[in-house]
């Protein structure tokens, strides 16, 4: 998913979590100051764990506390996570995959 779904995926999730206006949603302000305590991090985590398809712990998203730098990191990680795959499956393709 690319930056800009994720944050609009992720401003329309925390409008509607918090019962608030998409339009109040700033994407630049810290997640704790839109009202995200602990308990809302939690069920964000898992909620874009199954949006994206691979685990989002919540370190993750305390470490990236604006609507921004998550998503930036998020998109940037599952480009990585793309390429590994793809290498993977190269790799297998090839015959020079290591099982383990």
């Amino acid at each position: 998913m690319t930056r800009d779904r994720l944050v609009e995926w992720l401003a329309d999730y925390i409008a509607e979590l918090l019962d608030i206006a998409v339009e109040e949603v700033g994407t630049e302000l810290p997640l704790t100051a839109l009202g995200v305590d602990s308990a809302t991090t939690l069920v964000l985590a898992a909620d874009l764990g199954t949006k994206l398809r691979r685990q989002v712990r919540p370190k993750e998203i305390l470490e990236h506390p604006t609507i921004e730098g998550l998503a930036e990191y998020l998109a940037s990680a599952g480009t990585e996570a793309d390429a590994l795959d793809a290498g993977t499956v190269d790799a297998v393709a090839a015959g020079t995959a290591e099982v383990r």
